[in-house]
């Protein structure tokens, strides 16, 4: 049986952490920590009882007010954990409402069981095993993981028929990521151009 690894948000309430990981099974435990939290004493009570334990502990440490920095942070532990062979859970009971609420995101991008805890514990409603992206047709998947600069929407749509996809298709398929915001659109000297939405490329990068 695979290890179950936790990945859990802390901050400010570190005894509702501690009850959460009482709750929530797990066999190795990932804090996101950031600002006066890592100072905090509930923290080292954390460190020392999974020590005890054997367990270890690994805190990934990220700025708790920044939204897409507590995402790509969780992304990038669910992906690291399950990329070792681990079975990923996500507790987002502690820190800040930016990091839980980032924590959560992940959760849904990556199709991993998550919990919150108060009085008992919650299981949330994520579709294990269901991600952002298989909400999206495998021709808008190759639309946004082939657009990282600006190009003419000719030359986009040639290169993805050239790689199988129909053209009809393909640029439906620009048409309703520009209504949905995911890429932006120009006209330059006469030519229609698209790119990146610099404000949602953080997130669409993660969902390939």
């Amino acid at each position: 049986m695979p290890d179950r690894v936790l990945i859990s948000t802390f901050g400010f309430d570190a005894e509702k952490i501690l009850r959460s990981l009482r709750w929530i099974g797990y066999d190795r435990l990932t804090l996101l920590v950031g600002g006066k939290s890592l100072k905090d004493p509930g923290l080292r009570r954390i460190e020392a009882a999974e020590r005890a334990a054997g367990a270890g502990l690994e805190v990934v440490r990220v700025d708790p007010f920044d939204l897409r920095a507590c995402f790509e942070a969780a992304v990038g532990a669910i992906r690291r954990h399950r990329k070792a062979g681990h079975e990923v859970r996500v507790n987002v009971s502690g820190g800040t409402k930016i990091l839980a609420d980032a924590a959560l995101l992940a959760a849904f991008q990556e199709g991993v069981e998550a919990w919150h805890c108060e009085d008992r514990p919650v299981r949330l409603p994520v579709l294990k095993g269901v991600t952002f992206s298989d909400a999206f047709t495998a021709t808008e998947r190759a639309v946004l993981s082939s657009l990282r600069r600006p190009v003419p929407v000719s030359a986009l749509v040639a290169r993805l028929v050239a790689l199988g996809h129909g053209e009809a298709s393909v640029r439906s398929s620009v048409a309703r990521l520009h209504a949905q915001g995911l890429l932006s659109m120009t006209i330059r000297a006469g030519v229609a151009v698209a790119f990146p939405n610099r404000e949602v490329a953080w997130f669409t990068r993660t969902l390939f």
